[in-house]
């Protein structure tokens, strides 16, 4: 019969982990403490983007000091060498996240999330590199690993739901209003400090001078792999083996997702090879026995069809982060079954040490992910510019330069186009903005910005017009009042307006023409829409930063109206407004 465990054993279990683990839980305190600190600050305010950073520098320490603390634990060495290193190499994972952007971009968190995976890969083996290897020790050590995170995330996720409901009741009772912002307290704390400790009690000991752990394959999971899972991969199987005779007998071009689909197969695939391992070879399996044997055989072919489908791409486009990681994973999958084809005796740590090591190559240096597709997409950047001096770029063209731009613009700022050609093109450009847009630098360029979604035969079918200032201080002297108005809604201001003693309402109502401002009694049509067919600087299809302004007179009233943002289609000669939004500054005279 269970026993509830008591207090003490709770402290005990506690206190052991702390002493086992001491730098993971400073670690794990630190992220907590800097993700409930992330809370009380607003969105916009730039201490966010530090405590971001100070969350992800902690989670990677965390994940790196329990790596070099199960390799010294199971090396039985002094731990004075076991805190030395961890600490040097958590010294150089916070300056790795530190040296990213000011504001994190996109290749910023691929790269996070990919040191972040191998160092959880690293957690995997490092225990076993010191000692004798033991297939079915390290098998068993990971499932354990496996077991523990799932169980640390469903106490962590009830213990969450439970006291989130705990103070909703105490609230609706009692009346006790609490902030809103205790349950993200809550949530950070279960997450960062009770959901670690959790995990940390149950990681089993390894090393020299323990036992060696001994395998208990799970029934549960071995009917679940064997009536479920297998057969789930053998229809994927067939539906992708299928597909790639069907590409060969028309002689067709693979689409480009079925790469990322051949990816999830065949990495889940290896998952399933993995846990059906220790069983794999008992007489009676004969459903698993087949797969082991025949698994990698059958993933050859889809290899075929992986790098015809990624390589494609490439050629057509170029190397971006997320095509580099696909080659990547192909060429790891390649290996992988090259070794566990070749050798008659395979170890299985050989799967998550080669993933571990591709994941860090990929990280840093010439042949990194960032390295390779920035040096990609800036020679076809240059390559562009080279055909602009012969000729004049198709729609196509303009569209694949536009989205060069992007990718360069996003992830690297708009100091990497001065290294190129542009750079006398564009350095008039800079004077005036220091970060132009990518509609900016394609006008300066003497070309039009299309965006992916665009489509040749309509592109003249549509107009758009976006004003873009850096200037956010605006004087409003010689003028009374501020009116934003859209589409989107009328406004009903009542009597909400005192100006030298008289109280105003201000109300809108859409019409054919525009709109029908009404102040107190008095109406105002404002015809936008002739003004906006009569302007061909509604035309042009960019951000600009060229205001466009009208001036509307009334007997009592002056307006200066600003366009902030139009857009609709084109009938004819007749452009259709469908959205706007305008900045209406209204003197009453």
């Amino acid at each position: 019969m269970s026993k509830f465990p008591s207090l003490q054993n709770v402290f005990d279990a506690t206190k052991a982990t702390v002493i086992r683990f001491p730098l993971e839980i400073i670690a794990a305190l630190c992220g907590t403490i800097f993700a409930i600190r992330s809370i009380d600050l607003e969105y916009q305010d730039p201490t966010r983007q530090f405590l971001l950073k100070a969350i992800m520098s902690s989670s990677l320490c965390l994940v790196l000091f329990l790596s070099v603390s199960l390799y010294f634990i199971s090396k039985s060495k002094n731990y004075l060498y076991r805190y030395l290193i961890s600490l040097l190499l958590g010294v150089l994972a916070v300056l790795f996240v530190f040296n990213f952007h000011e504001s994190l971009s996109q290749v910023d968190i691929i790269q996070f999330v990919v040191l972040d995976i191998a160092l959880h890969l690293l957690v995997s083996f490092a225990g076993f590199i010191p000692i004798q290897y033991n297939q079915e020790e390290f098998w068993e050590f990971n499932k354990r690993l496996f077991l523990r995170i799932l169980t640390a995330g469903l106490y962590s996720v009830v213990l969450y739901l439970g006291l989130t409901l705990a103070l909703v009741a105490i609230k609706e009772l009692f009346n006790v209003d609490f902030d809103n912002k205790i349950y993200g307290y809550l949530f950070f704390t279960i997450a960062g400090i009770f959901n670690t400790m959790f995990f940390l009690n149950g990681v089993p000991s390894i090393g020299k001078n323990q036992q060696p752990l001994q395998l208990k394959y799970p029934n549960g999971l071995k009917n679940f792999t064997q009536y479920v899972l297998l057969p789930l991969i053998s229809i994927y199987l067939l539906i992708l083996l299928g597909y790639e005779a069907k590409i060969i007998v028309l002689f067709s071009l693979p689409i480009g997702w079925v790469s990322y689909l051949v990816l999830v197969f065949a990495i889940v695939g290896i998952l399933s090879f993995l846990l059906i391992h220790p069983i794999a070879n008992i007489q009676g399996n004969l459903w698993m026995r087949s797969f082991n044997r025949w698994f990698y055989f059958l993933l050859v072919p889809l290899l075929g069809l992986l790098f015809w489908a990624i390589l494609y791409r490439i050629q057509l486009y170029g190397f971006t982060h997320e095509r580099y990681y696909v080659l990547l994973l192909s060429i790891w999958l390649t290996i992988v079954i090259a070794y566990f084809l070749i050798q008659k005796q395979p170890k299985i740590k050989f799967i998550p040490i080669s993933m571990c090591v591709a994941g860090l190559l990929s990280i840093v240096g010439p042949q990194s992910a960032d390295s390779i597709s920035k040096n990609s997409q800036l020679d076809r950047f240059e390559s562009y510019l080279q055909i602009i001096k012969k000729q004049k770029l198709s729609f196509k063209q303009e569209q694949d330069l536009s989205s060069i731009i992007d990718f360069l613009d996003d992830n690297y700022g708009v100091e990497i186009f001065l290294v190129s050609d542009a750079k006398g093109k564009l350095s008039s450009l800079l004077k005036k903005d220091k970060n132009p847009s990518p509609f900016k630098i394609m006008e300066s360029l003497g070309l039009v910005y299309h965006d992916k979604y665009e489509r040749e035969n309509n592109v003249n079918s549509a107009f758009y017009y976006n004003f873009s200032d850096n200037q956010y201080v605006e004087s409003i002297q010689g003028y009374d009042v501020i009116i934003a108005l859209s589409n989107y809604s009328d406004l009903n201001c009542e009597k909400c307006l005192e100006i030298g003693k008289v109280l105003y309402s201000v109300k809108s109502n859409k019409k054919s023409y525009g709109i029908d401002l009404q102040i107190n009694n008095d109406t105002i049509p404002l015809r936008i829409f002739d003004f906006i067919n009569k302007n061909a600087d509604f035309d042009s299809n960019l951000i600009h930063d060229k205001k466009i302004i009208q001036l509307v007179e009334y007997s009592k009233y002056h307006l200066l109206i600003t366009y902030l943002n139009v857009n609709g289609v084109k009938r004819g000669r007749q452009k259709v407004v469908e959205n706007f939004d305008l900045k209406i500054m209204v003197k009453i005279k």
